[in-house]
């Protein structure tokens, strides 16, 4: 999951998260605080948040992502701390204010007892009295549409004669609130094929109440869900303290 083709195409189609969703950050955040983002991929939302002043650092699993993160970050004269690791196998130094995992990532987890493993990390992460922030999401249009497959084509192009194009697939388990997402990569140089990469993953999704009783089974308190309409997708994120 996550490898260098994979990183290049979601570069280039993602490069930083939107200015709306800046926004919701900016209304829960302190620049006084100390933050990780867990599962920070290639720094589309870390790398703008350092830009805006905050003092945050990244963990993820994948080393494309994070040497990618680390590119960009460079040339906008950042050096952020980066740490490749699960958070299962996290073995940190420090704790933070502050946890974030963004647009879904949480939702990687699968099967669901990964997502339990994980909250139990993660509150080895955070301070006492510090916070989580979850941003979720649920795929309705998976559940109001009677369909199997659910395919998807993009392509995107990176300098001159350079392109990679990705063919998904998503296959829906309403009943088990997960989907099957395999993605194809194919990079595409001067007309010829010159590399490929195939990416599988489970996506599952949480309704609002079945989050908040997980979170509070695994020592979370206060917890505040705030529905999100961006322009692009709706999504809940998830505010909660130790």
């Amino acid at each position: 999951m996550y490898g260098p083709l994979c990183t290049e195409f979601y570069d280039a189609s993602k490069p930083s998260a939107p200015a709306e969703e800046l926004d919701v950050y900016h209304t829960i955040l302190d620049k006084n605080e100390t933050i990780l983002e867990a599962m920070c991929g290639s720094g589309r939302l870390l790398i703008p948040l350092l830009q805006n002043g905050y003092r945050i650092d990244g963990i993820d699993v994948s080393a494309d992502m994070l040497q990618s993160c680390q590119t960009r970050a460079a040339h906008l004269g950042f050096d952020p701390n980066l740490i490749k690791s699960s958070l299962e196998d996290a073995q940190l130094n420090r704790q933070y204010d502050t946890v974030i995992i963004a647009i879904g990532s949480f939702q990687l987890f699968y099967p669901r007892a990964q997502a339990f493993t994980a909250l139990e990390a993660l509150k080895r992460l955070i301070k006492p009295n510090g916070r989580l922030i979850l941003d979720t999401f649920v795929p309705w249009t998976f559940l109001n549409e009677s369909v199997d497959v659910f395919t998807e084509e993009r392509e995107v192009t990176i300098g001159e004669n350079h392109v990679i194009k990705m063919f998904g697939e998503d296959k829906p388990n309403k009943e088990e609130q997960y989907y099957f997402e395999t993605n194809t990569y194919t990079k595409i140089v001067d007309g010829r094929v010159v590399a490929t990469e195939k990416e599988q993953m489970n996506i599952c999704w949480y309704y609002r109440y079945e989050l908040e009783l997980i979170l509070e089974r695994h020592g979370f308190r206060d917890i505040v869900s705030r529905p999100v309409d961006f322009s692009d997708s709706k999504r809940t994120f998830f505010i909660s303290s130790l």
